[in-house]
């Protein structure tokens, strides 16, 4: 006889069923009384057991006539990036709601509700609870919201100023250099072939953010005991190895600073995804590998506030050059000056914006490991994909030179300076490039914004019609698909040799395609058509700083809600300036000297390029090109 625990255990399954089906009932209704179009997911695209079993359904589900369907497309949740701007042309609109049994999202590519949404902040507010793993060290600007979340940001935006962004700009160069130096050789090779470009990138940002955000100097492997003279006139002198900060940290330590750090980075999925209990009793490896970074980077993050303190308390950070970090200006955020006698708190602040008690050491640790979580990645995959395009666009890159030329002349690295040199980067076709680079690859294809549950409709202004948002839905902002609107960006026709670059998205038009050119307001071409419309001004309750702006103001303007690789409004990016700073520096120091090139070694040999005719070569160029694109 079947017991009642099995009867029960049977049950289960079909009670789960029957809720779901009533809440995807009530979520239906609520996307038809907004009177947008609406797509319905069966069940949602974050359901833990469709996340572990798709991968592997997937190649079978490809056969069948629903992997065209537009409810299939959004159960991934890499639809952003999968699908661009496709669903929104199908449906024919730029805005529309998703609907499963857990949620109601908004999806939007429209400029002007982008626009809306970012500057009505009490509105449209961050999902804090989506950000809760990335409190791992404290609480920090980017998970806070309301009164606590101005706290943060008028306490962690003064260091975001020019004189941190020279040092940036400097440590950029330096590892630059030392990064080229690695490529080339000993040898003043006239070309060499690099298979860890992405590695390299990513290297070079973690070394810039750890001296300009910790004030750790890293020398690059290959600038030990030589100088990257030989491959880069007029460098930077790489930082002697008694002077790297690295020596500063004590023995107890299981990885070193670096390897702590890198690790950290390189395993946040693991720690994005499991509770911290978990970490630790999970006999995996990638589960034991975060853990242990995180412990260890914990260790090195308390040495260096401990260090950092001391050297404030003591003025020992007024030499010229120092005290210039993220993590000193923070200090003394927190009323750390010389000769203080009592540091703040351990405990984490819960401070509002009026009670203005100085920052305890978690919310400094909390918004120190922001900046690196922020930071690191997302520069180094400008860096990357920047070449990548260059290189397979080189009329641009003989464009970029020209422009290299004409602000630097004759000077030598070691002449270059922040104040007189960046703005011309900035402005000019350096400038072009990264702002199209992130115009293709925004660092988070979708921007999350909400309804409070326990709020009332919010209002929408669409195509001139007002309509209301329900309470609790999670509203996305598609970078990946604004950035490709065709009703907000000017585009002229695709490339007519290769095919287009997206098998659905924007296949009568360029949007797809790398164009820095589109940004240049003195060109001739349909797809650089000026625009003046300017983007939002700040928040005026936010501290004056100089996190700059997406674009140069010298460039095409989009319309506002256009742009959004750094969000806009009042929770933009705050370190704009300082990614702007470091990928332009870097393109500057690779392409002053140096030009890349796809490597075509799965097709030909160098040899037998070299015995090629140019018909031969532009076709095995092309094929490694649609490798690259796909």
């Amino acid at each position: 006889m079947i017991s009642i625990f099995a009867l029960l255990l049977l049950a289960l399954p079909l009670v789960y069923f029957l809720q779901s089906c009533w809440c995807l009932r009530q979520n239906i209704a609520a996307a038809k009384a907004t009177g947008l179009p609406y797509v319905v997911l069966p069940w949602d695209s974050l359901n833990l057991p469709w996340l572990i079993i798709r991968p592997i359904l997937l190649p079978y589900i490809q056969l069948l006539p629903i992997r065209d369907k537009l409810w299939f497309k959004l159960l991934s949740v890499d639809w952003p990036w999968n699908e661009q701007y496709t669903i929104f042309h199908r449906l024919g609109w730029d805005n529309f709601i998703s609907v499963s049994p857990v949620k109601v999202y908004f999806n939007t590519a429209d400029a002007a509700v982008i626009d809306q949404i970012t500057n009505k902040r009490t509105e449209f507010p961050k999902p804090v609870e989506a950000y809760h793993a990335i409190n791992l060290y404290g609480k920090n600007v980017v998970s806070t919201e309301g009164n606590l979340w101005k706290y943060h940001r008028k306490t962690v935006s003064p260091p975001f100023n020019e004189k941190n962004n020279r040092l940036v700009w400097l440590e950029s160069l330096r590892q630059a250099q030392a990064m080229v130096s690695g490529w080339m050789g000993n040898e003043s090779k006239a070309s060499s072939t690099v298979h860890t470009v992405a590695a390299d990138a990513m290297r070079l940002s973690l070394h810039v953010i750890s001296c300009a955000g910790f004030g750790v100097n890293l020398n690059w492997p290959s600038s030990e005991g030589q100088s990257p003279q030989k491959a880069v006139s007029g460098s930077i002198s790489p930082m002697p190895e008694n002077t790297t900060k690295e020596s500063q940290f004590g023995p107890d330590h299981n990885m070193s600073y670096t390897e702590a750090l890198s690790t950290l980075l390189h395993s946040m999925i693991w720690i994005l995804v499991l509770p911290m209990y978990l970490l630790k009793i999970l006999p995996l490896k990638g589960p034991k590998t975060a853990y242990s970074a995180y412990i260890e980077w914990g260790k090195y993050l308390r040495e260096l506030l401990h260090n950092k303190k001391n050297a404030i308390t003591t003025g020992q950070d007024q030499a010229e050059g120092d005290g210039m970090d993220l993590m000193g200006f923070l200090l003394r955020a927190a009323n750390v000056t010389p000769n203080t006698s009592s540091f703040p708190s351990e405990k984490t602040s819960t401070s509002s914006s009026k009670q203005q008690v100085p920052f305890s050491d978690a919310d400094i640790m909390g918004n120190a490991f922001v900046f690196l979580f922020a930071g690191h990645e997302t520069v180094a995959n400008s860096i990357h994909f920047s070449l990548v395009y260059l290189a397979m666009n080189p009329r641009s890159q003989r464009r970029l030179q020209a422009s290299l030329d004409r602000i630097f002349g004759s000077r030598p690295i070691s002449a270059w300076d922040y104040e007189r040199d960046f703005t011309p980067l900035f402005s000019g076709f350096a400038g072009a490039v990264l702002a199209e680079e992130l115009r293709l690859l925004p660092p988070v294809a979708s921007i999350p914004k909400c309804v409070l549950r326990d709020g009332p409709p919010q209002p929408l202004l669409i195509n001139e019609k007002q309509y209301h948002i329900p309470p609790a839905t999670s509203i996305n902002l598609i970078s990946t698909a604004v950035h490709r609107n065709p009703h907000v960006w000017p585009a002229g026709k695709p490339r007519e040799h290769d095919g287009p670059v997206h098998p659905t998205s924007n296949t009568d038009n360029d949007l797809e395609e790398f164009k820095p050119e589109r940004w240049l307001r003195d060109t001739s071409s349909a797809s650089s058509t000026s625009d003046d419309t300017e983007h939002a001004a700040p928040p005026e309750d936010a501290p004056s700083t100089s996190t700059g702006t997406s674009s140069s103001s010298a460039h095409y303007r989009p319309p506002r809600g256009a742009y959004i690789p750094f969000s806009e409004g009042y929770r933009a990016c705050m370190g704009r300036r300082f990614a702007q700073a470091e990928v332009l520096a870097v393109l500057a120091v690779i392409f002053r000297t140096c030009s890349v090139e796809l490597n075509v070694d799965a097709y030909a040999s160098e040899e037998e390029v070299a015995a090629m005719g140019e018909e031969e070569r532009r076709k095995v160029w092309g094929m490694a090109k649609r490798d690259v694109e796909k």
